[in-house]
């Protein structure tokens, strides 16, 4: 059997995404007063998801003297950011992730508004912060299957992901995804 690999721009080709900026900061300690250790946040205009790193398995608490945290933001605020004067035209000159100040500027100041409320009103101003372009983060549309995983148990095999069946977020679709295909082929064995 012979397999053909396809370049990204040839699978892009095929493929509506959406664009998104990663923003990661570090913020100062104070933030581990927040309540929650990552959210969806389907309301913002900016900010589609927000965690804290060390929530996640093997991350230190600490890092560089603060909790680092990470939000991704709509294709909204991307696109806009792409396209903007203020942001240059280092993000629409290269292929693949770019680092810009203004989005990371902009991030910054969102994340602290999103977090105040949780701080007793408390603005945090990051330690440090990047926010990276992803021109094509996540699929722009969902294959509107009626499960939220493919699965192929002759195989022991399932297909996850954001783009198998729509929910509130593409966050959270891929999330259901990801537990529904390890139930499948956990049933599968």
């Amino acid at each position: 059997a012979t397999a053909t690999l396809w370049s990204g721009r040839e699978l892009r080709a095929g493929v509506r995404a959406e664009p998104a900026l990663c923003w990661s900061g570090v913020l100062p300690l104070a933030s581990a007063a927040v309540p929650f250790d990552a959210a969806v946040v389907p309301g913002s205009p900016s900010v589609r998801m927000l965690c804290r790193d060390a929530s996640k398995p093997g991350r230190a608490a600490t890092v560089d003297g603060g909790a680092l945290w990470t939000a991704v933001s709509t294709p909204q605020l991307a696109r806009a950011m792409a396209g903007s004067a203020e942001a240059g035209a280092g993000l629409r000159r290269r292929e693949g992730p770019r680092a810009d100040a203004a989005a990371a500027k902009l991030l910054s100041e969102e994340v602290s508004l999103l977090l105040a409320p949780f701080l007793g009103g408390e603005h945090l101003r990051p330690l440090s912060a990047t926010a990276t372009l992803w021109s094509d983060a996540s699929a722009a549309d969902s294959l509107h299957h009626p499960h939220e995983c493919v699965s192929l148990p002759a195989w022991r095999l399932a297909i996850a992901g954001e783009f198998v069946k729509e929910a509130a977020s593409p966050l959270e679709a891929a999330a259901l995804s990801g537990l529904a295909a390890g139930e499948a082929v956990a049933a599968a064995l």
